[in-house]
Formats: structure tokens, sequence, C-alpha cells
């Protein structure tokens, strides 16, 4: 993502962009910056178990920030992770998602719920074995709250969160 594209994410002006730098913002801001990919959604519901298209909308500090598709990213300055909260909306489905969604974040080195991926997924444990020592997964289950169903497998949105992005000029 491109400084400029940043700025307008964050509505943040600069007079003159040759003089803004991406570590000037996260200062101003007095936060560190993540940035944060939705990388899958794996959830069924309907008569043909037809995967469900959804989209995400993104709070910090309880303001909209931007509604994620899989596999947009949005950069964040955040003093937490708490300083988050998401919303998740079924497009054209036949099906909502559960009234109270179970989130969970989970670092490399992190105990992993004893959990198999459905559907083809891989498990838990396979996703974090991939990720870098500064990056997280970001886990959601919308579809039961019951953790006996097979279907309680915390990948109906999946979110890596990245704690050192890069960034370009």
């Amino acid at each position: 993502m491109s400084i400029s594209n940043f700025l307008k994410v964050f509505s943040v002006s600069c007079l003159a962009i040759a003089n803004c730098s991406v570590s000037s913002i996260a200062q101003a801001a007095d936060a560190n910056v993540i940035e944060l990919t939705y990388s899958a959604a794996q959830f069924q519901c309907g008569e043909g178990n037809e995967l469900v298209d959804i989209q995400v909308n993104v709070y910090r500090n309880s303001q909209f920030v931007q509604t994620l598709s899989v596999e947009d990213s949005v950069y964040l300055p955040i003093n937490s992770f708490d300083d988050l909260t998401f919303q998740y909306n079924f497009i054209d489905a036949e099906c909502a998602p559960i009234d109270n969604p179970e989130e969970m974040v989970l670092a490399p080195e992190d105990p992993v719920p004893d959990l198999a991926g459905v559907y083809e997924q891989d498990s838990l444990q396979e996703i974090l074995d991939g990720l870098n020592e500064y990056e997280e997964l970001f886990i959601v289950e919308l579809g039961t709250s019951d953790s006996e169903s097979s279907a309680y497998d915390f990948q109906d949105v999946v979110m890596l969160i990245n704690n050192k992005p890069a960034f370009s000029d």
C-alpha cells in the first residue's frame, strides 16, 4: 500500500506528501502500525453448502475504518489489538452469523486449540507454523458456539496480523 492510500484510509492530510512518512504518522498517532490482511473465509450454508462471501467492517476505538473482503489489507495505528472491533456481514446468503461470534488471536508460540480444519482447510497449527515471529492470526468462529460441533473450527474468518509491516513510498 502506498503512503497516499494509507493517508486516505485514515483521513490524514499532509500539506506536502513528499515530507510525510508512515513512521511520522505512527509517531503522531502515538501508536504502533499493524497491517491486517483478510486471508480467508470458509463458511458454508444453504442447500448446496455454498461458500458465503463474508465482508468484515473494521472499527478502531468504535470508529469505522474500512470494509474488508478476502485478500484486502488495511494499515492500522493501534495501541492494542483490543482497540479494534469487527462486524461480519454475509453477502447474498441464506444464513447469518451467530449473535456473538467467537474471536481469538494466536501467535506462533501460543498453545493451539485442538481443532481440525474442515472442508480441506489446513489445521490452525499448520497455519501458525507458516508464520514469522512478528505475525499473528486473528481467527473467528461465526457458525456455532458448540465446541463439540464439527463446524466449530475458528476458520470462518482468518486474518493475518503483521506487526512489522513494510511500507512503500
